[in-house]
C-alpha cells in the first residue's frame, strides 16, 4: 500500500494563521498606533509636493524598531494615492550607497533605463533633472540608514546633490533621511545640516501599551478568530519593552510563538508557546541587524561581527579577538574598528576588570 504523502501528513489540522505576513517587519498596516504626531509632522513636510511646490526635507531619528521606516513609507503611500505628482523612491543605504547606484534607481523610477556601464553619475543626475522637470514630477526619496552615506565623500555628495537639488538645479525634491544615530546631523556639512534643522522628528521607544496595541492590530489580520490567547500579546509586548521597546522584536516573538503552536498542532497560541521560543527569538533578533549589514562591510568589520556572534551572549574578550584577527589588522586599528561598530549600534563593547587587568568584552547588540 502506498504511503501517505509526507506533506499531507505534516499539514496542520488546526489552522492558526490567516495571513502571517501581517507579522513581518516590512508589512505596512492601514494604521500606525502611537505615531500619530510623527505622521502629522511628515504630512506637513511633504504636502507641498502634491502642488508641485518644494517639500521640506525631514530627518527621522530614533532607536531601532520605533516605526521610522514604516511611518515614512505610510505617509509616502498616502501622498502618492492623493496626487500623481510625487515620485516615491525607497533606498536602503546599506544596500545602495554609491552616487551611481542611487541615481540609477531614481532614473529607473522615472522610467529612464540607463546602461549600467559607460555613463557617469553626473550624467545620470542630469538626465533625472531633465526628465523630472519635463514631466513635472517631484521626487520624494527615503534614505533609510542614511548614516551609511557619511562614511565616504561620495555618500556625502549624494546627500548634497539631493538636498540642494532645488537650489542648484531648480528641481523640487524631498528627502526623508532615517537613522538610529541621534548625532548624525551634527556631523554633517553645514550645507546639508541646514536642510534638516527645522524638521528633525525624534522617535521614542514604544511603551508596553503601544506595543500591545500594535500586536493586537496585527494579530487580527495574522491569526484566525480565537486562535490567540488573550495573555499572549501583553507578554510579547512586555518582553519587547525590556529589549528597548523594539516593535520588530515584539512581532518576531508573536510570529515565532504562532509557528510553535502550529508545529504542535495546537488550536490556540498560548503563553507556553511564547516561553518556548523566547530565548532563540530574542537572540536572533539581536544578531539580525548585524547580519543584514555583513555583505556591505569590509573584511575586517565583517570578521569582528562574525566572531562576536559566534561568542553568543557571553561575548568575546578584546585580547582573544585580536589574537584571531592580528593577521588582518593591528591592535590600535582594531580598537578603532570596534569603536566605530559600537557607534553604529551593531555591537556593544563593555569594560571588564580581570585579575591581570582590564579588557573589553564585545558582543552583538541586542
Amino acid at each position: 500500500m502506498a504511503s501517505q504523502n509526507i506533506f499531507r501528513r505534516a499539514a496542520p489540522e488546526n489552522h492558526i494563521f490567516r495571513n502571517e505576513e501581517a507579522l513581518f517587519p516590512d508589512f505596512l498596516p492601514e494604521q500606525l498606533p502611537g505615531r500619530e504626531h510623527e505622521i502629522k509632522e511628515l504630512v506637513y513636510c511633504l504636502q507641498p509636493a502634491a502642488e508641485k511646490r518644494q517639500p521640506e526635507h525631514a530627518l527621522l531619528v530614533g532607536p531601532p524598531g520605533t516605526g521610522k521606516t514604516s511611518t515614512a513609507r505610510f505617509v509616502l503611500k498616502e501622498l502618492t494615492e492623493y496626487s500623481q505628482r510625487p515620485l516615491p523612491l525607497y533606498i536602503n543605504c546599506w544596500e545602495y550607497s554609491s552616487r551611481f547606484a542611487i541615481f540609477t534607481m531614481l532614473a529607473d523610477a522615472l522610467g529612464e533605463f540607463l546602461p549600467r556601464r559607460g555613463i557617469a553619475a553626473d550624467e545620470v543626475f542630469s538626465r533625472i533633472v531633465e526628465i523630472a522637470k519635463k514631466e513635472e514630477r517631484v521626487p520624494i526619496i527615503i534614505l533609510d540608514e542614511v548614516d551609511r552615506l557619511e562614511s565616504t565623500q561620495e555618500g556625502i555628495q549624494v546627500l548634497y546633490d539631493l538636498c540642494r537639488a532645488s537650489e542648484v538645479h531648480s528641481l523640487k525634491t524631498g528627502v526623508i533621511a532615517i537613522t538610529n544615530d541621534e548625532q548624525f546631523n551634527t556631523r554633517l556639512d553645514n550645507r546639508i545640516r541646514s536642510s534638516f534643522i527645522q524638521h528633525t522628528l525624534k522617535f521614542s521607544a514604544y511603551g508596553v501599551p503601544q506595543l500591545k496595541e500594535i500586536l493586537i492590530q496585527r494579530a487580527e489580520i495574522a491569526f484566525m478568530p480565537d486562535a490567540l490567547d488573550k495573555d499572549v500579546a501583553p507578554l510579547c509586548a512586555a518582553m519587547a519593552f525590556k529589549r528597548g521597546g523594539d516593535a520588530r522584536v515584539a512581532l518576531a516573538l508573536l510570529l515565532s510563538a504562532g509557528k510553535a503552536a502550529e508545529r504542535e498542532n495546537a488550536p490556540r497560541v498560548l503563553i507556553q508557546h511564547v516561553r518556548k521560543v523566547e530565548e532563540q527569538t530574542l537572540h536572533s533578533a539581536a544578531v539580525s541587524k548585524a547580519e543584514r549589514k555583513l555583505p556591505e562591510m569590509d573584511e575586517v568589520d565583517a570578521r569582528i561581527v562574525e566572531l562576536a556572534k559566534e561568542a553568543g551572549k557571553s561575548g568575546i574578550e578584546s585580547g582573544v579577538l585580536y589574537s584571531k584577527m592580528k593577521r588582518l589588522v593591528g591592535e590600535r586599528a582594531l580598537r578603532n574598528r570596534i569603536d566605530a561598530l559600537e557607534k553604529s549600534g551593531i555591537i556593544v563593547a563593555e569594560d571588564k576588570q580581570l585579575s591581570q587587568g582590564r579588557t573589553r568584552v564585545i558582543r552583538v547588540k541586542e
